[in-house]
């Protein structure tokens, strides 16, 4: 007896060390190559920075695969499907990409299907929101070095299906009639620095919304929130064109939104880093804006964005250019608490909206972009504010050539009141 003792003694030291080295090799074996996709992985007390590509190859392996079954990685549930297919589920999901804001997606369920194809490639599927027509995602990645390359690809699909995964964000959504159809390609890559999308190609078609009451603007009473107002009750003149050459040049062109715009901006956000007080840049029409303005605020989160998207298909179909363009003139922020161009013009130059000059115009408008940074900029730094001035001047598309000049140069000595204000003034000279 006392031999078997110390030969199972004997053989459990030997399975232990065995262990001990194992886990030893294993925990030497993720250490990352110089450039590789890393993270930091904590085992007890133990911490140490793993190889992400290493990690993936363990837990997609067939052998790992039965043991990912049943168990949470983050909100998703995992489940194995046979030796090379795993499935994760959500419900509700909360997705975070850098470019669309610092707040998460949220979307009503998700339903991830993984394939393993061998040699560090993979494919599968990804099918947003519940019942029995999800829409679906077809993708397949290629582990590499420094992270996982990705290619998608959502076929020709009823917009208002694609919807439906966001309900939980769209209030409007029980309400509104939305016809079209989505269409997207996309590839990116997931590594340290998170997702990157590196090439993006929407395509919407036939889209229209209704529903949603926008007809309701089409006799409101504007003077109720903004006063002054004009005496004839429209808002003309340059200002119009110099807005529309600060904010929107191709307003007249666009069905109330780009395309083009929303993929340059979401590449460009993918450098900022939000964190450090780094402002997102954003491709908003006039129509989008008016839509803020009335109806989403102004929070920079994407289920907003697509609020005000949908709100302004709609009014373009309802209100027109011409009524578009007059509420948002009559409605829109100056700084300073000054709301609309009529109230604007009076309280930095002394006249009416309709009487700008052209190099007025261009100035008032060159506020936009942020109000009261350019106020305070035409105080303390004239010439930097300048330029911005003279940028919109240049883009008014219905200025002669000649005069177009000469507002120019009258612009390099013109100042308004606002620059003869000491640092942090903001009224001006009425």
């Amino acid at each position: 007896m006392k031999h078997l003792l110390k030969f199972i003694a004997g053989v459990l030291a030997a399975l232990l060390l065995a262990a001990v080295l194992l886990a030893a090799l294993a925990w030497h074996a993720l250490a990352p190559q110089p450039g590789e996709w890393a993270m930091a992985l904590r085992v007890w007390t133990f911490e140490r920075r793993a190889s992400v590509p290493t990690l993936l190859r363990w837990a997609t392996h067939p052998l790992a695969l039965p043991w990912l079954d049943g168990r949470r990685l983050g909100p998703w549930q995992l489940h194995a499907e046979g030796p090379h297919r795993i499935t994760a589920r959500c419900a509700p999901c909360r997705v975070q990409l850098d470019g669309l804001g610092s707040q998460p997606i949220a979307i009503d369920a998700a339903r991830l299907v993984v394939d393993v194809r061998g040699a560090d490639r993979f494919d599968g599927t990804l099918r947003l929101g519940r019942g029995e027509r999800p829409a679906t995602i077809a993708w397949r990645a290629e582990l590499q070095r420094d992270g996982l390359a990705l290619q998608a690809e959502l076929p020709p699909t009823p917009l208002a299906q694609v919807l439906t995964a966001f309900a939980p964000a769209l209030p409007e959504l029980p309400t509104a009639q939305v016809q079209g159809s989505v269409a997207l390609k996309l590839e990116g890559r997931l590594g340290e620095q998170g997702w990157r999308l590196a090439k993006i190609r929407p395509l919407l078609a036939d889209i229209t919304v209704a529903g949603l009451g926008t007809e309701a603007l089409r006799d409101v009473d504007v003077a109720q929130r903004c006063r002054p107002q004009p005496a004839s009750g429209r808002i003309e003149g340059w200002i119009q064109n110099a807005v529309i050459a600060a904010e929107d040049q191709r307003f007249f062109e666009h069905p109330g939104y780009e395309l083009e715009a929303w993929v340059a901006v979401l590449k460009a956000n993918q450098q900022i880093n939000p964190k450090a007080g780094e402002p997102l840049q954003g491709a908003s029409t006039i129509t989008q804006q008016l839509a803020k303005l009335l109806y989403t605020g102004d929070e920079r989160d994407a289920a907003r964005k697509l609020r005000e998207w949908l709100y302004a298909v709609e009014m373009e179909r309802t209100l027109g250019k011409g009524r578009i363009l007059q509420l948002y003139l009559a409605l829109l922020p100056w700084g300073d608490g000054i709301c609309g161009a009529e109230a604007a013009a009076r309280h930095h130059l002394g006249k009416s909206a309709n009487q700008l000059k052209p190099r007025e115009a261009a100035w008032l408008a060159s506020l936009l972009i942020n109000p009261d940074r350019q106020l305070q900029r035409w105080a303390v730094d004239e010439d930097r504010a300048r330029e911005r001035a003279a940028w919109v001047l240049r883009n008014i598309r219905r200025l002669p050539r000649e005069r177009r000049e000469a507002e120019l140069d009258a612009l390099v000595s013109w100042r308004p009141p606002i620059g003869r204000s000491a640092p942090g003034a903001h009224n001006g000279t009425r």
